[in-house]
């Protein structure tokens, strides 16, 4: 009788890619592509988010909306994650204030005083933050010049002298031949966009995980310091 096959943990076999996915490849033959889209949409229905929001940015017609939209839904992740670790608890009570959400609100993405450095004080892995600031920066690359309202990501990629930097955050793939990568995007847009969303997915799952109540284990220390 065969052996069952080793499975890897769970949080490994999600947050991490070491290859490209095949680009003619069906989304739905991937079973980590569906871990955390079932993960995202808990984040997004925690949020009062819509639970197709996910497939519906993927399927966005321009790459510049395409852009905008995954960047106001990681500043939405960020602020969340900020103001769960903010809460004020008191006489077993968590209280959360007006003031305290709008100071929230406020906060930029980048900068000294910003929501990236209380996540990164926060302690959050290098790669989430890595990919919030490539895709804040490419944001404001759009939406700061009229001009690029037609330019698609690729292009937008390769006319930049960062480009290197770019791929490496926005694809999400730790190792690869950046040469063969790029020409596979500019081969097929989607699979570029599936690397962007895939990363994009692995963020909300940490802001959803990171922001839920341990609910089990706090029983169990409860139950050993009484026993």
């Amino acid at each position: 009788m065969p052996r069952p096959k080793k499975q890897k943990p769970y949080k490994a076999s999600v947050v991490f890619r070491t290859q490209p996915t095949p680009a003619d490849e069906p989304v739905e033959s991937y079973d980590r592509f569906g871990i955390l889209l079932k993960e995202s949409q808990k984040f997004c229905k925690r949020a009062g988010l819509k639970n197709d929001l996910i497939s519906r940015i993927l399927k966005t017609d321009s790459d510049w909306s395409f852009v905008l939209k995954v960047d106001a839904l990681l500043e939405s992740a960020a602020k969340h994650i900020i103001r769960h670790g903010l809460q004020i608890q008191l006489l077993k009570r968590t209280l959360r204030t007006e003031a305290l959400d709008d100071f929230i609100d406020s906060l930029s993405m980048n900068g000294r005083t910003s929501l990236l450095k209380l996540l990164d004080a926060a302690g959050l892995p290098s790669e989430e933050l890595g990919f919030v600031e490539i895709t804040r920066m490419i944001r404001n690359a759009y939406a700061h010049n009229i001009e690029y309202v037609d330019l698609s990501l690729t292009e937008l990629i390769k006319s930049r002298s960062d480009k290197s930097r770019l791929i490496k955050h926005l694809s999400g793939i730790r190792t690869y031949d950046e040469a063969k990568l790029m020409a596979s995007y500019e081969k097929d847009p989607m699979f570029l966009r599936f690397c962007v969303i895939d990363s994009a997915m692995r963020f909300l799952f940490y802001a959803y995980h990171l922001t839920s109540k341990p609910k089990k284990a706090s029983r169990r220390r409860r139950t050993s310091r009484v026993s």
